[in-house]
């Protein structure tokens, strides 16, 4: 088991009911818990990308751009699909 540290952190009413609410529903033991788990997949995706940057380069703003404009399209098609619209 790692150490662990007690801090204070601020977050909205709404997250923290719906945090909450999964400790009740016996998701996680406790809210740290919730939080924790929730956090190291993006820990270890952080540590991935910094490796490959180093390795690489870090991805061009034409890149970025690209990227940034194909998750709001996919975004937007699977609200379309959330609502029961078909993308055109």
């Amino acid at each position: 088991m790692s150490k662990t540290r007690q801090i204070s952190i601020t977050l909205p009413e709404d997250l923290i009911d719906t945090i909450k609410s999964a400790v009740e529903r016996g998701e996680a033991r406790s809210v740290s818990s919730y939080i924790a788990s929730r956090l190291a997949p993006g820990v270890a995706m952080d540590a991935l990308f910094a490796e490959w940057n180093a390795d690489r380069g870090a991805p061009t703003g034409d890149d970025r751009a690209w990227a940034e404009h194909e998750l709001d399209r996919a975004f937007a098609e699977q609200a379309d699909h959330a609502q029961g619209h078909s993308a055109a």
